[in-house]
């Protein structure tokens, strides 16, 4: 439901509100009442709202100072200005803040109701919007992962505002796994600092982060799902330092992801390291070589054999889709 606040001085209206309007018929919930404005501010600080309605005739704060410094800490949150008085610098102020309407005392019932239905649609209208840009710019970063044409791999990267030449603010993949629930990672993705852009794989999240190692520890920290053993990992990737690696970078955060869940592996945080140059490759046991292990072998004896034959290939940073031939 969404979130409303009423801010105002004079007691006995703030508890005529919650009789006068059916609040959970319109899917909303009155969530906080306060006579004092300073209090509701620090209130704003810790705690989202989707509505404010707030006289403009307040003894602490005068009503366009309140307005005007709650909606610096909400900017998206809908305002409605209610007043008893029609002195047009307190309309003025709320034009500013582009309050959704300005009512005078006493309150007229059905107004206030046509009033919060008209915040509604807005909040709705703004979550569609919001919906369809995260969308285009999923398809976006997507693409950028995938492209092979050096010529729109720059395009999506002007597009995008990435910045290679910066050596503080480093690029990399991050890959979560499985997050639960995944309403509250998008939630945190779209209003976090340093994320380039985002986009889901089957159940997981590849996102496009740049920023410095401390935005990145801020990032890991403040996110919803505390990172733990258990919880499928988060995996950060390496430095990304020209715009023909991202592809590579992409086809290792894969890798690394398809064999975590082949192994099942119970680490929390894993940050992933340039691959050392070796030439050797994992060798598969043949069903001969299988055939002749489980011959004269009891079961016991069969199990030791095939649970090294495992380790050998998660040394060997084996993926599923080397394994599924085994």
């Amino acid at each position: 439901m969404l979130k409303v606040m009423i801010v105002d001085d004079e007691y006995m209206l703030l508890r005529g509100y919650r009789k006068i309007i059916d609040w959970n018929s319109l899917g909303l919930e009155l969530a906080v009442t306060e006579q004092n404005p300073a209090q509701a501010l620090e209130i704003l600080r810790h705690e989202p709202m989707d509505i404010l309605i707030s006289d403009m005739n307040m003894p602490e704060i005068d009503g366009p100072t309140f307005v005007a410094q709650a909606k610096n800490i909400r900017p998206n949150m809908e305002l409605i200005v209610i007043s008893g008085y029609s002195d047009f610098d307190y309309v003025r102020a709320g034009l500013r803040q582009h309050a959704v309407n300005y009512l005078r005392k006493p309150i007229d019932t059905q107004e206030l109701v046509e009033t919060l239905r008209d915040a509604i649609a807005q909040i709705e209208q703004r979550h569609v919007q919001l919906q369809n840009d995260n969308l285009a710019k999923q398809l976006q970063i997507r693409a950028l992962l995938m492209e092979n044409s050096e010529e729109k791999r720059a395009k999506l990267v002007q597009q995008l505002q990435l910045d290679f030449l910066d050596p503080k603010q480093i690029i990399r993949l991050i890959g979560v796994l499985n997050p639960l629930p995944p309403e509250e990672l998008a939630d945190y993705l779209n209003n976090a600092a340093n994320i380039c852009g985002y986009f889901t794989r089957n159940k997981d999240y590849i996102i496009l982060f740049q920023g410095s190692n401390i935005a990145l520890n801020n990032f890991v920290n403040h996110a919803p799902q505390r990172v733990g053993d258990s919880h499928r990992p988060m995996l950060i990737g390496t430095a990304i330092t020209t715009p023909s690696a991202l592809p590579y970078a992409y086809e290792k955060l894969k890798t690394e992801i398809a064999r975590q869940y082949f192994f099942e592996i119970p680490a929390g945080l894993q940050v992933l390291v340039e691959n050392e140059k070796s030439n050797e490759m994992p060798i598969l046991p043949g069903y001969s070589e299988v055939k002749k292990a489980m011959s004269g072998l009891d079961q016991e004896a069969f199990k030791d054999w095939f649970l090294k034959q495992l380790q050998q290939l998660e040394t060997s940073q084996a993926t599923d889709i080397l394994v599924r031939q085994f």
